[in-house]
């Protein structure tokens, strides 16, 4: 039997038209990504127009690392050309190694320097920044639902609580697990409880949208994180959560053969809230608060929300 290369990108010949397409109308945007600090290997998508790099919550792209400015340089996108300027950084803005003095095009490859945090550029016809974002969703993206996974999730709350200590701004997070999960497994079947937990993802990640991060810890167990949102606001975004989840129909795959039918479920969730206090030491004591909020909704009855 051949053993596996871990260094060889296995490429579904559905995913071909991504890289044979990378001039056509829908070609990539160009991106930043991280080499180097905690946020190692994250992407930045540069949209049109300028947007601002820096640790200050004010920053257009918010990069926490060590000699980067509160706000730091500055990326403007115009057309097919991709302009960087440093904003008069304690510690300079860096180009291949050449500290800048002036606007610097971006060329495809170049190594970025913001104080001490390395980046690279690459733009939107490069195949290399495809693999990378498709190397990237295989680290960072939950196959069985589509939605971040537990590594993304931890980095993306400790980023977000390193900003909430600097500049004062809440942070809160909805844990919630499916109700009496196993249960679906049981009676339909694995393939059942797969079709639950992704449709379950389809169905509550347009609620939550740009109001949080939402992810899937593992099992049947998800998290929502809110960086600058006081717990009021994660109440209510749970309690939608809560409604939208109550009200779907999952229509299941039951039996084998000429036996196969369907049936109709209903899935419930329960659903724990908790916002980041300075008693609290770090990012296990947030999410032990959520999680003891959402035992309580279980043993409350379940399908409600805590906290």
């Amino acid at each position: 039997m051949p053993s596996w290369d871990p260094s060889t990108i296995a490429i579904d010949p559905a995913e071909l038209t991504l890289y044979q397409s990378l001039d056509g109308p829908e070609r990539l945007r160009c991106s930043l990504v991280v080499y180097s600090g905690g946020d190692t290997g994250r992407q930045i998508t540069l949209p049109d127009g300028t947007s601002s790099i820096g640790r200050s919550a004010a920053a257009t792209v918010q990069i926490d690392g060590p000699g980067m400015s509160r706000l730091h340089a500055e990326v403007s996108v115009e057309g097919a050309s991709v302009i960087l300027r440093d904003l008069g950084s304690a510690n300079g803005s860096f180009v291949q190694d050449q500290r800048l003095v002036g606007p610097r095009l971006l060329c495809d490859g170049d190594l970025v320097r913001l104080g001490s945090v390395i980046l690279k550029f690459y733009e939107h016809r490069s195949v290399d920044a495809a693999l990378h974002d498709r190397v990237y969703r295989m680290a960072m993206i939950d196959a069985g639902t589509g939605l971040y996974n537990r590594r993304y999730l931890n980095d993306a709350l400790k980023r977000a609580l390193r900003h909430s200590r600097q500049d004062g701004r809440p942070m809160s997070v909805i844990s919630y697990d499916l109700d009496r999960f196993k249960r679906v497994n049981d009676t339909h079947g694995h393939h059942a409880g797969d079709l639950v937990l992704r449709e379950s993802a389809a169905v509550l990640g347009p609620v939550v949208g740009t109001a949080g991060i939402l992810g899937r810890l593992g099992g049947e167990e998800f998290l929502v994180l809110m960086p600058g949102a006081p717990v009021v606001a994660a109440r209510a975004l749970a309690e939608r959560l809560r409604a939208a989840m109550a009200g779907h129909l999952f229509v299941l795959p039951a039996g084998d053969g000429e036996a196969r039918r369907c049936v109709s479920h209903q899935q419930t969730i329960s659903l724990g809230v908790a916002e980041w206090s300075s008693a609290m030491l770090d990012a296990c004591d947030l999410l032990d608060a959520a999680d003891r909020r959402l035992y309580q909704s279980k043993h409350e009855g379940r399908n409600r929300v805590s906290g």
